[in-house]
């Protein structure tokens, strides 16, 4: 007979495993008693504090780091120069642990008792041999006396050899370089012997990636021609040239450098064409004009040529433009000529005007200085509040200077920006009366500590008319605005009218203050005060003053401003908004 049997459930069985806890290490502090900055090099670098807190040092491992520290010390103050250091050495116990103590007394640095350079190669050869030995010993940054340091030896070995590799032996090597130093004398002899190579010469240039533009573009822009000698600096402007254009997204210089074959070196670029059509639209506001609304066009082929079509429509609420141009690609002298017809309308301090330009110019940019003369016709219909319209006609022949010696392009910290134009027309020449006019404007960015800036900006025109009611009111002067003297509204500085318009003057004259003290990241904080005015004579000047605060903010295109300035002379209080760098 069969009987049930109840079945117990086996509980699951759980192991707990302890793994043995592994011996902390041995506890220890090291202290370092030497000059600064010797101190933190050692700091830095020691093996001995590098392995403290490590939970695998024993007293026997920690024994073999104390005693080759002292070696290591040798060995990490050699390069600076210090080849003979006293080294005092102590590890006491302390608290369960140990403390040791390294006090080093470098010594005296070693200093450059003699030089010898030597050049050897086709350099020899060279009619220009002698200036080019003296511009290399000229150029060599350690000379007799100086401290010797490996980083710096090291640095004065490519400097000397760099000298050769930019100017037609960019295969140049140093063929033997030697330090011998003199620890008791704490000296150092140190010598080069450069092997220039042979002489480059370039070759014909093969152009990769153009399809859609003309390979005249490229060849326009080109700095050297086959059979001159090689120059960095050549291909360096070349490639710098071509991707400021409008044609290329990108452009890459290249050419092999064989000892075995120097004579016309085949020169390789490597473009990526950019779009041949652009447009641009864009919505934004200052206070000065307004709200703007604009939109642009640009064909970079025109007639298959490389001209470059621009449209560009600017509508504000105090001033509309309407601006149609053609730019012919970079000459062989580096001009650029272009034409352009330009129709504004504004309606700016009880002055009226549309304007209709037509004009011709060339420009010129080489370094940090850009140089246009222009010619150009206008029809000016202008009219006062309260008075008719008139029309002014002139044909202008005018010139312009800029050299911008800023260091940064949307943020400057220091540099100088120039800028000047002189012009004029003529009653035998298609205009209504006679006149020159010149103009200038400067601003100076200097740094204050290591938060501050200061912003010094000047500008000045003089016109010389006998009817100035018969000269352009573009080519008169009027001040006040964001870009001029804040605390006073757009162009409404002038000579006024007896209804309050303000009309263009003879002369101009303004000027600014300005500190910039940084906050956090791009925010920085301004104070600044202004002052100037435009008027018929110096007899008639009055500077208005203004003087407020803002706010900076440093965007990758440029600093947003947003100031409130009080205006002295009508005692209001205005804001102003702008974009760009103060000029």
């Amino acid at each position: 007979m069969l009987r049930s049997q109840r079945l117990i459930p086996l509980l699951p069985l759980t192991l707990f495993l302890t793994a043995p806890a592994q011996a902390a290490g041995l506890d220890y502090h090291v202290e370092v008693d030497a000059p600064s900055p010797l101190a933190d090099l050692l700091r830095h670098n020691l093996g001995v504090i590098r392995w403290q807190g490590s939970d695998y040092i024993d007293k026997e491992q920690l024994d073999r780091l104390y005693e080759a520290t002292p070696r290591e010390i040798e060995t990490l103050l050699a390069p600076q120069g210090y080849f003979k250091p006293k080294i005092k050495s102590v590890m006491q116990p302390e608290r369960g642990g140990y403390r040791l103590r390294f006090t080093v007394e470098p010594g005296e640095a070693a200093s450059i008792h003699d030089v010898d350079l030597q050049i050897e190669g086709a350099i020899r050869q060279e009619p220009d041999f002698q200036s080019r030995w003296a511009e290399l010993l000229e150029v060599w940054p350690l000379p007799i006396g100086a401290d010797f340091t490996q980083p710096d030896w090291d640095a004065a070995k490519r400097r000397g050899l760099q000298a050769l590799l930019i100017d037609r032996f960019p295969a140049a090597k140093i063929r033997d370089s030697r330090a011998e130093i003199d620890p008791d004398k704490a000296s150092a002899d140190l010598s080069v012997l450069y092997n220039s190579g042979p002489r480059f010469t370039f070759g014909e240039l093969a152009v990769h990636g153009l399809s859609k533009f003309p390979r005249q573009l490229v060849d326009r822009l080109q700095t050297f021609r086959p059979g001159e000698p090689y120059s960095q600096q050549k291909l360096l402007d070349f490639q710098t040239a071509l991707q400021s254009t409008p044609y290329f997204a990108s452009a890459l210089v290249d050419m092999p450098f064989d000892p075995g074959q120097p004579d016309n070196v085949p020169v390789r670029l490597e473009v990526v064409e950019a779009p041949r059509y652009k447009t641009d639209a864009g919505l934004g506001f200052d206070t000065d004009k307004g709200p703007r609304a604009s939109l642009a066009f640009r064909d970079s082929n025109l007639r298959q040529l490389g001209w470059i079509g621009t449209l560009n429509l600017n509508l504000q609420r105090r001033e509309q433009t309407f601006n149609a141009g053609v730019e012919l690609p970079q000459d062989m002298d580096g001009y650029r000529y272009g034409s352009s017809y330009k129709i504004e309308h504004s309606d700016v301090a009880g002055l009226e005007k549309s304007t209709q330009t037509l004009g011709v110019q060339r420009t010129r940019l080489k370094g940090k200085i850009e140089v246009t003369q222009a010619i150009q016709y206008t029809n000016a219909w202008e009219q006062l509040d309260g008075e008719p319209q008139k029309l002014n006609k002139a044909l202008i022949f005018s010139q312009s200077w800029t050299r911008n010696g800023l260091d940064k392009p949307t943020d400057p910290q220091h540099g100088l920006l120039l800028s000047w134009q002189l012009g004029g027309a003529a009653k035998a020449l298609l205009s209504d009366t006679n006149f020159v006019r010149a103009w200038g404007r400067a601003a100076w960015y200097h740094p204050l500590g290591d938060k501050g800036l200061v912003l010094l900006r000047g500008e000045a025109g003089q016109v010389l008319a006998n009817d100035t009611a018969s000269v352009p009111s573009d080519w008169l002067f009027r001040a006040g605005g964001a870009g001029s003297v804040r605390g006073y509204s757009y162009q409404s500085l002038g000579v006024k009218s007896e209804t309050g318009a303000v009309q263009g003057g003879r002369l101009l004259l303004t000027g600014s203050v300005e500190y910039q003290h940084r906050l956090f990241g791009p925010w920085r904080a301004a104070v600044f005060t202004d002052a100037g005015n435009a008027a018929n004579d110096w007899l008639s000047f009055k500077a208005y003053k203004g003087y407020g605060m803002g706010a900076r903010y440093m965007s990758p295109v440029g600093p947003f401003a947003l100031d409130v300035a009080y205006g002295a002379a009508d005692h209001k209080a205005r804001l102003h908004f702008s974009l760009g760098v103060g000029f």
